[in-house]
């Protein structure tokens, strides 16, 4: 797990091995393997090494690589150029709103803590134009929540699921909701739990808010997840959506990186009193294999005393890029979450909570659909997105 010849995993085409190429080399891993591949490059289906940066969340971060390298002729890249300077755009009006947002919700006597989205973008990258992201992600404690998320309503923005007349019942059977406002391109995600019951595996909440950093955002003090609680967040966030993005990998890369060896090591201990050190470990080894990332002697020792995590990096290299642009795999969905997991007992309550989830969903939606029938209905359709948006999308080369 120290970080030797990248990673690449049989089956992948050349496409895939550049976008994970010009990855580990943005995350400072770069060896020989890794300058071949983008050596090679010029013969390739461009398109396809669009697609997949786009897919992957990595689409800002490949297109500064691949325009640094001599021998690409710059029409070969101006779909990404213009989904780069789309994205960035898109991110710097994020980034204001959530300044605007954040400041309000401070005005009402109401604690934040942002993370991913812009925050996460300068804790990562120190550039909120490198990361995509379509949302931004606040977290409050429990018991404001009915008031942040009427601070939102105030600020133009309506919620997905959550009765404005009965909000504490939402509080009750979820651990957020999402808030729209019409006409703009992106949601709040307003939090009053870091993760779903069925994989509360995360940081201590009451630690996590001794810990926040405060940092400044376009004039605006915002605190954020201090970096080892980001780095077991990441981690947890990760293996819960099966490690499906290389974005995922690439933060927690970046966060372990910018990390010394005692905070590496913090990170095993409080992944462990948590239950989720085999979570740690996973993340940790994509990471340093992919990635050139260093993972810190504990996770090392940790992956190399657990077999399931050598089983579950592999299983997560053959699929990263199957079925790209559609559902992630059905392993990566459901095997990884479950495989993470380290005792009996907590894969069947992780079963049963993630199943009464899914079984509550349709209930839910078909709730807010019924809403927006009636007269006046404040309840926004939600905004279908995809990568790239439409206003940032731009026409292949011919």
């Amino acid at each position: 797990m120290s970080g030797g010849e990248s990673g690449i995993a049989e089956g992948w085409s050349a496409e895939a091995r550049l976008v994970v190429a010009c990855l580990r080399r943005e995350c400072g891993g770069g060896d020989s393997a890794a300058e071949m591949a983008i050596a090679d490059a010029a013969a390739l289906n461009w398109t396809l090494v669009a697609s997949h940066a786009g897919h992957h969340g990595v689409l800002p971060l490949v297109y500064r690589r691949l325009r640094r390298t001599p021998g690409i002729a710059p029409e070969r890249l101006e779909r990404m150029r213009a989904e780069y300077y789309g994205n960035a755009l898109g991110n710097l009006q994020m980034t204001r709103e959530l300044a605007r947002m954040a400041a309000a919700l401070a005005a009402a006597g109401i604690e934040t803590i942002a993370f991913k989205g812009p925050l996460l973008a300068l804790q990562a990258w120190g550039d909120v134009s490198l990361r995509q992201f379509n949302d931004i992600d606040l977290l409050v404690r429990r018991k404001d929540a009915v008031r942040a998320a009427a601070t939102l309503v105030e600020g133009g923005y309506l919620p997905r699921a959550m009765d404005l007349a009965q909000p504490r019942v939402a509080l009750e059977r979820a651990s957020g909701d999402e808030f729209i406002r019409p006409g703009a391109d992106w949601s709040i995600d307003l939090h009053w739990d870091l993760l779903p019951p069925y994989f509360d595996y995360g940081p201590e909440e009451n630690a996590l808010w001794r810990h926040a950093e405060l940092r400044e955002l376009e004039g605006t003090p915002i605190r954020t997840l201090g970096r080892a609680d980001l780095a077991l967040f990441l981690a947890v966030h990760g293996a819960k959506h099966g490690w499906s993005g290389l974005g995922s990998i690439a933060d927690l890369a970046m966060i372990l990186r910018a990390a010394d060896a005692a905070e590496r090591d913090a990170l095993a201990e409080a992944a462990r009193a948590r239950g989720a050190l085999r979570i740690a470990a996973v993340g940790a080894a994509l990471a340093a294999d992919l990635l050139g990332a260093p993972a810190g002697p504990a996770l090392t020792r940790a992956a190399a005393n657990d077999p399931a995590v050598a089983r579950l990096v592999r299983g997560i290299k053959r699929r990263l890029f199957v079925n790209v642009g559609g559902r992630p795999p059905l392993y990566l969905e459901w095997a990884v979450p479950l495989g993470v997991i380290e005792s009996a007992r907590g894969r069947l309550r992780h079963l049963a909570l993630r199943a009464l989830y899914y079984a509550i969903r349709p209930v839910r939606a078909l709730i807010v659909q019924s809403r927006r029938l009636l007269p006046n209905a404040p309840y926004p359709a939600k905004k279908m997105r995809a990568w790239p948006p439409p206003e940032r999308r731009a026409r292949a080369p011919q």
